[in-house]
């Protein structure tokens, strides 16, 4: 099994309110002013990390512009990322076996966990397991397949690093829902994530062991959330409809998947969610029969720094580590993103 030691946020310097924000949008579409205040009220948000200033954003060019900007920055953000949790946990590079990496912002080929080979004294045979499209459940599914990879590994510490630089994809031509949404609720970070196998010296220290995980898969669901590839960059596809998918599916998933392990609902504790919106984050309480409470971290991420994508719900996971507020028993890891996917992990919680 895969066990978590640590975990790691980092962001980008540019910082903004929400208020600054609305009032650049609002200047580009004038006549969707009163729209675009509602949006932001009620996004739940009150802060987020832009990898550019502000005042950048009405240059950017095409794709090729965007991506550039993408790997340039989000690496800076990446290395300052894996220094502070090699700072915290103190773990020997030598023993890194694994690395997963998920994005959906930005393509780059080598991908940036190889290019993060030539930062730090990564071994040269270190398994790397680059993750692209899983977008907001990339972050559960890094730590899921990690801790498959792991089983294979058990000696070896592994790495997961999530990057998304959101704000690249806003798209200053298209006036439609989606992109007005996406102005006004999606910001920019990284996350590193330290994980051991169950033989490695530090596995125990670790409080958190993922002991089983899950995907769950809806046909026909590919326009609810995604990109379109356009020639100035990543284009938002965003249905209003996915509440309504997490109030009729998470139910049953989250069922059928803690009884392959003899588990119910009440056998959680804790859940450790992708705060993927207001609307979203109620609508995942009350399928789950869960008060608010449980989705505290899920609510402070999402007011403090916005829906990073891939990233936010390993912000979840720092948060709930750093605070020691882990109740003993298990939690519930949980995102859903493009396909539309869910992607679960159980993690039995230690003292």
């Amino acid at each position: 099994m895969g066990r978590i030691l640590a975990a790691q946020t980092w962001f980008p310097e540019h910082r903004y309110s929400q208020d600054e924000i609305m009032k650049l949008i609002q200047k580009i579409w004038p006549a969707h002013a009163q729209v675009i205040e509602r949006l932001t009220s009620t996004s739940g948000v009150n802060h987020r990390n832009l990898i550019l200033p502000l005042e950048r954003y009405r240059t950017l060019g095409g794709f090729e512009m965007r991506n550039g900007v993408f790997i340039e920055e989000i690496m800076k953000t990446l290395e300052k990322a894996l220094i502070r949790l090699q700072d915290k946990t103190g773990f020997d590079w030598k023993d890194i076996g694994v690395i997963t990496s998920t994005t959906v912002t930005g393509i780059a080929v080598p991908s940036l966990d190889a290019r993060l080979m030539n930062k730090f004294p990564i071994p040269i045979n270190v398994i790397r397991n680059p993750l692209f499209g899983l977008g907001c459940l990339g972050g559960v599914a890094a730590l899921n397949r990690t801790k498959d990879l792991l089983k294979a590994y058990p000696k070896k510490l592994a790495l997961v690093i999530a990057s998304e630089a959101c704000s690249l994809t806003f798209q200053f031509d298209d006036i439609n829902m989606a992109n007005l949404v996406a102005c006004s609720l999606f910001g920019d970070g990284t996350a590193a994530v330290l994980m051991a196998g169950n033989d490695h010296p530090l596995a125990h220290k670790s409080k958190l062991e993922i002991v089983d995980s899950e995907a769950s898969f809806y046909p026909n669901t590919e326009r609810i959330m995604g990109w379109d590839m356009v020639d100035s960059g990543f284009k938002v596809v965003l249905s209003g409809n996915v509440p309504e998918i997490v109030e009729k599916n998470v139910e049953q998933d989250v069922r059928t998947f803690l009884l392959k392990s003899g588990k119910n609902i009440f056998d959680i504790n804790n859940l450790i969610s992708h705060p993927g919106g207001p609307k979203v984050l109620k609508a995942l309480a009350t399928s789950l029969k869960k008060d608010e409470s449980y989705l505290k971290h899920s609510w402070e991420s999402l007011r403090d720094n916005g829906n990073m994508s891939s990233v936010s719900v390993l912000n979840v996971l720092e948060r709930s580590l750093d605070e020691n507020s882990l109740k003993g028993g298990y939690a519930l890891a949980l995102a859903m993103g493009p396909a539309f996917n869910s992607e679960m992990g159980l993690i039995k919680v230690g003292g």
